[in-house]
């Protein structure tokens, strides 16, 4: 009731601070709590799982149908195209795709005359459309890149960074086969400390489920009660938001320049890590890291 009313006669640029202030102090609060834990970390018994289930229902899913990723793919390229014509180079033609997944996107770029190169280290997920338009797919590591140097004039990854094993020699090998003045875009989600890092948000609505309970109880929920083969941290690398800073910021700022960067934030959840902060002891390297679930950048070669 009271949010409704602030709405209504406060200004968008002041509700803003108000709400900004409030997550300020539930931060603080949180990070007080977890400070204040004795003894080793710990997860919650199997019996409060129902009831925080009930809490926190499952949202709209992420579908993987033939519409829906053909529709995904049409948007992400579309953001793409965007994403070249901000930037001061007349024509960036020879694309890389890391980690392509069904290929839909770069499916969609080589429809728009791009000549795309998409990669997958397996091959299995590569969609028939994507065949199709003529995507040159193929299975290869990509943090083992088998190009020549300065070999593309923009390379791009979605959702990919928070699987990758070792993002550090991705980021690297992209650098090596980009030609100088090209772009790099990445845009992952979410991050594994953030309150849907375990990826399971298809199945499991509650917030930090992968702190709140042991991970064999949530597996073998999951394999009981839906048919989608998934399994948490099988293929999760764990990095935290520090590490992904060092990485873009840091280790290769000799070698390519930042021209958009932003990390998202969800502070929504926090009256759980309030609430239980022994699942969180020991399992976060800043406060950050519980509440950025995104980060979208764009970086060009010197």
């Amino acid at each position: 009731m009271l949010a409704n009313i602030a709405k209504r006669i406060l200004p968008d640029a002041t509700r803003q601070m108000v709400s900004d202030f409030y997550y300020e102090q539930k931060l603080f609060k949180a990070a007080r709590s977890i400070a204040m834990v004795k003894g080793p970390a710990e997860v919650l018994d199997e019996n409060h799982f129902e009831p925080l289930f009930n809490q926190f229902p499952v949202g709209d899913p992420v579908l993987y149908d033939a519409v829906s990723i053909r529709e995904r793919g049409i948007q992400r390229a579309e953001d793409l195209i965007g994403i070249m014509h901000n930037h001061t180079r007349t024509s960036y033609n020879k694309i890389l795709e890391l980690g392509a997944g069904d290929g839909m996107v770069s499916s969609s770029l080589q429809e728009r005359g791009k000549q795309v190169t998409a990669i997958e280290f397996r091959d299995d997920d590569f969609d028939q459309r994507a065949h199709d338009s003529g995507v040159n797919l193929m299975k290869m590591d990509a943090a083992e890149l088998q190009f020549e140097d300065h070999s593309f004039d923009f390379i791009f990854s979605y959702n990919c960074f928070e699987h990758f094993p070792d993002p550090q020699k991705v980021f690297e090998e992209s650098i090596r086969v980009l030609k100088p003045g090209g772009l790099i875009f990445v845009h992952f989600a979410p991050l594994y400390h953030s309150p849907y890092g375990a990826h399971a948000y298809n199945f499991v609505g509650i917030p930090y489920c992968h702190f709140l309970f042991d991970k064999h109880f949530l597996n073998s929920w999951i394999n009981m009660h839906v048919n989608d083969k998934f399994s948490i941290d099988a293929t999760l690398n764990r990095w935290h938001i520090d590490q992904f800073r060092k990485l873009f910021k840091q280790t290769f700022q000799n070698k390519c320049k930042i021209s958009y960067y932003k990390e998202s934030h969800s502070p929504y959840f926090l009256d759980l890590v309030i609430k239980h902060p022994q699942c969180f002891k020991n399992k976060i390297m800043s406060m950050d890291d519980l509440i950025i679930s995104e980060i979208k950048a764009v970086f060009v070669k010197q």
